[in-house]
């Protein structure tokens, strides 16, 4: 009997005991509760009221470029959307990659990043040590454009065609000269070149403006820029336009066929802009935002000024941004394979 009453006492709790095991289950109900309310506030926005105050879209391009151009243009549209003023800072230069650093560093919840592919595709194989994670601190949330880019040739060069220009670049090595726009128009026309075997000689500018001039004068025989970076002389007949290097036809210049049309996707780039947000921002406001920004681009006032200025419009959503970004990056590891990127002439 005793031996009976003592295993029945062991399976009978204390009272202690029932109060630790009562303690320790109001321990995990709370830490689950925590977990609930975590997990809510990131799903919300920081406020209903977003943007309650100036926010600020930095812009990694220069002043009265191309890109820089659209940015202010959805700059004005989102701040008469929002109500509040939607100011654009200028932060270019190291490929992009000064603005999105002040941007990621400043951890501010009033603050969107306007910046293309490249800033993030590009820019991790040119710096060692960025100080920022691309695929951490920087969340896409719309595309915004694909600027146009074009690939013309001076009129001294007598070619209408790429093959032309392929056939007249190998039968005289190193005798004419081109340029690009910065990062992928270089890198591209750099392989173009070592693919096809051809020698042309690589001239670096500083002022953005001078190699206009100097396709018009024949100073250099090719130019793949932006749209707005080389019409000068086109529109002077001092040169003409080969092909467009983007996926689809500019807007701006329908009857010029694509380098895929002309059975050189080789030479295609994807100008791919868009607008990204911190690592921070909640997922609900990062939909608000794309969902504004769509409704931006749907717009036909807006997109005849973007289109005027040098753009193709895409849809504002994340989805096209990120899908973008994800073709470029292996549109760049097969660039590497050909070329040295970080010096490619």
């Amino acid at each position: 009997m005793k031996a009976v009453w003592k295993a029945l006492s062991r399976s009978i709790p204390s009272n202690s005991q029932k109060a630790s095991r009562c303690n320790t289950r109001r321990r995990r109900c709370f830490s689950a509760i925590s977990v609930c309310v975590v997990a809510l506030a990131w799903s919300l926005p920081a406020s209903a009221d977003w943007p309650e105050r100036q926010v600020k879209l930095i812009v990694t391009f220069p002043a009265g470029s191309a890109n820089d151009a659209a940015a202010r243009i959805f700059a004005d549209a989102l701040s008469k959307k929002w109500g509040k003023p939607v100011v654009v800072e200028v932060k270019p230069g190291a490929e992009g990659t000064i603005g999105v650093g002040s941007f990621v560093a400043s951890r501010d919840d009033h603050a969107l990043l306007y910046t293309v592919g490249g800033s993030i595709t590009v820019a991790p194989l040119l710096v060692d040590k960025l100080p920022y994670d691309v695929n951490q601190d920087l969340v896409p949330i719309a595309a915004t454009t694909s600027i146009v880019l074009t690939l013309a040739v001076s009129n001294q060069l007598p070619v209408q065609s790429i093959p032309e220009l392929i056939a007249v670049l190998r039968s005289n090595p190193e005798k004419y000269a081109w340029t690009s726009g910065p990062t992928l128009p270089r890198y591209v026309f750099a392989a173009f070149l070592k693919q096809n075997d051809l020698k042309m000689n690589f001239v670096s500018y500083r002022d953005a403006s001078q190699p206009q001039a100097d396709l018009g004068e024949g100073r250099i025989q090719a130019l793949l820029t932006s749209l707005t970076a080389s019409s000068s002389p086109v529109q002077a007949g001092k040169a003409r336009f080969l092909a467009v290097v983007n996926p689809s036809r500019a807007a701006a210049l329908p009857e010029i066929k694509t380098v895929r049309e002309l059975g050189h996707p080789e030479l295609e780039i994807d100008g791919l802009a868009g607008i990204f947000g911190g690592k921070d921002m909640p997922a609900n406001l990062r939909s608000r935002i794309a969902a504004d920004v769509a409704a931006i681009c749907r717009d036909a006032d807006v997109r005849r000024k973007l289109e005027a200025s040098g753009h193709n419009v895409l849809s504002g959503t994340p989805e096209e941004l990120m899908g973008a970004i994800e073709k470029q990056r292996a549109w760049v590891s097969e660039i590497t394979k050909l070329i040295d990127i970080r010096n490619p002439q």
